[in-house]
């Protein structure tokens, strides 16, 4: 189901440019935003054993799978064949508010930066499909953007297609799962990635020394620094793990 709303993220999805490549190598490639991108989705992976990957682009969070069975979909079809290529994952090209998979195929799923994309109604369906798909005890590891950091706030409103970022908040994320049928609230965070530096990484990346090791660690340690000091309240992302009960 596309709506007007969450049209404009599906139209842009089912497109492949360089810049989609560019933007995967450097979030799994080396410096700052790799170290970030690391710990974080081995945060996510959280010794799961079978893993689907919602919203999955190429399967490059496969890397960090660490033997686990990994499974992927996404809605972008080159995205889809690319990680299947040169990869060789099991990716499908799907929509999460019907996934292709029988009742309790996984132990674990990730699910990042997708809920904010769909609907409210799709949001509803998607949940309810992620929790069909898991096993008794299996867990969703989500983790969405937080609109009370400045730069979340700034790109809904420039962008179109991240206008849903305004309603990811953690308030309403956390009554939305609390109302979803055969899931408990397992745990709650907070991720923060600095956006000037990530960002200033991305532009100058044709630079071997911007994702080399002494830029790499002094950026860690300025992160580890400015996180100190950054209030929880307006990090930039949000991390939950829902429980399937019953």
């Amino acid at each position: 189901m596309v709506t007007d709303e969450t049209q404009p993220s599906v139209e842009r999805f089912d497109k492949f440019d360089d810049r989609d490549a560019a933007l995967v190598r450097w979030r799994f490639g080396r410096g700052y935003v790799s170290e970030l991108a690391r710990a974080r989705y081995r945060r996510m992976f959280h010794g799961g054993r079978r893993v689907l990957d919602v919203g999955c682009g190429t399967g490059a969070a496969s890397l960090y799978a660490d033997g686990a069975a990994y499974f992927g979909i996404d809605l972008s079809v080159p995205l889809v064949r690319q990680g299947r290529q040169e990869r060789g994952l099991a990716l499908a090209a799907a929509d999460v508010t019907r996934l292709p998979f029988a009742d309790g195929s996984f132990d674990r799923l990730l699910c990042m930066g997708v809920l904010h994309h769909l609907s409210a109604a799709e949001v509803q369906a998607a949940l309810a499909e992620m929790v069909r798909v898991l096993e008794p005890g299996g867990e969703v590891a989500l983790i969405e953007p937080n609109p009370w950091s400045f730069w979340n706030r700034l790109m809904a409103w420039l962008c179109p297609a991240e206008r849903g970022i305004l309603h990811t908040g953690a308030r309403p994320l956390r009554r939305l799962f609390e109302q979803t049928p055969g899931v408990e609230v397992a745990d709650a965070d907070y991720e923060h990635t600095q956006f000037v530096p990530s960002y200033l990484t991305f532009l100058l990346r044709r630079w071997a020394w911007v994702s080399g090791p002494r830029l790499t660690r002094f950026l860690m340690a300025w992160h580890r620094l400015l996180l100190w000091v950054t209030p929880r309240a307006v990090r930039s992302h949000t991390f939950w793990r829902l429980r399937k009960v019953g």
